[in-house]
């Protein structure tokens, strides 16, 4: 079997975030959407092939929700020469809560808006078909009255 290559300036980056954050890594790679195994691919920056170690560059968006779960700023992703991951990491950070809103703080609400926006345009379609499809119509105030009125009399 070929030598395993040293690990990419990216993926010692996710490591290492990782270990700060005291995360596992098969969490984060649940975290970001992507297999366990992919995950220490692309940190490990290869792959196993027929008994051959075959190099793995991670796309910028996947390399952008795996720093987003590890902590990893934009500037270290620039750092690492992975400019276009850092740009995407920025996009996804700009779409957090507006402030003032309930859910500025929230970590669910935030994971949701940083996973949704790597979607590409067809995926997030669909998810806010379904979303809509599962959410109950909306009631009206009058018809919330005339249910009141029922109940009471």
């Amino acid at each position: 079997m070929d030598a395993r290559p040293k690990p990419p300036a990216e993926g010692a980056l996710i490591k290492a975030g990782l270990k700060l954050r005291r995360l596992s890594a098969r969490k984060a790679a649940e975290q970001a959407g992507i297999s366990d195994a992919r995950w220490r691919q692309i940190t490990s920056g290869y792959q196993s092939v027929s008994g051959s170690r075959i190099p793995v560059r991670a796309p910028a968006d996947t390399l952008a929700r795996m720093a987003l779960v590890a902590g990893v700023t934009p500037e270290q992703l620039i750092g690492a020469g992975r400019e276009d991951a850092a740009e995407i990491l920025r996009e996804i950070a700009e779409t957090s809560a507006e402030p003032g809103s309930p859910y500025t703080d929230d970590p669910h609400i935030d994971a949701i808006a940083k996973l949704f926006t790597t979607l590409p345009p067809e995926a997030q379609d669909e998810v806010l078909r379904r979303v809509g499809r599962s959410m109950p119509p909306p009631t009206t105030p009058d018809r919330m009255d005339v249910r009141r009125h029922r109940s009471a009399g």
